[in-house]
């Protein structure tokens, strides 16, 4: 289980939000409070996309280096 303290997630989903990553909306949770919930936008998607490239890419590097070590 990932777990991320408020300091931490509320700021970088600002930054996703200003880069055009993420769209917020208003909505309602079940207990009826109002909530924010973020949309992946196509940007996002996008990013999201190349960043899952790079990472295939690293990670099956640094796997061939594990395999001849």
């Amino acid at each position: 289980m990932l777990n991320v303290n408020a300091g931490s997630l509320y700021p970088a989903l600002y930054r996703l939000e200003q880069r055009g990553m993420l769209k917020p909306s208003w909505g309602e949770s079940e207990s009826g409070r109002r909530t924010k919930v973020y949309t992946v936008t196509a940007a996002g998607r996008k990013q999201l996309s190349e960043q899952r490239a790079d990472w295939a890419r690293f990670s099956g590097a640094l796997a061939a280096i594990l395999r001849v070590a």
